[in-house]
């Protein structure tokens, strides 16, 4: 579980930074595919803890997909119309 949640984070870092340092507005589309499979992974695991009555790791999942959508649609969008 830990090495999941450290390889979202790093995963998160990367796709942070990388407007910082680059001209283009648009994420290449093997990453926007990669954000858009994470959204769905989180809403799985989110599903599963509140059906396991665990309230706080399916709110925990459940905004880690809210928050991968909000990158996807600002920054994939663009990409796939």
């Amino acid at each position: 579980m830990k090495k999941i949640l450290f390889f979202m984070l790093v995963f998160m870092f990367c796709i942070s930074i990388n407007p910082i340092f680059s001209k283009e507005e648009k994420y290449p589309e093997h990453v926007c595919k990669e954000i858009y499979s994470a959204i769905g992974t989180f809403l799985e695991l989110a599903d599963k803890e509140w059906k396991q009555k665990n309230g706080e790791k399916a709110l925990f999942y459940s905004q880690a997909a809210a928050n991968y959508s909000t990158i996807y649609e600002t920054v994939c969008r663009k990409n796939n119309p």
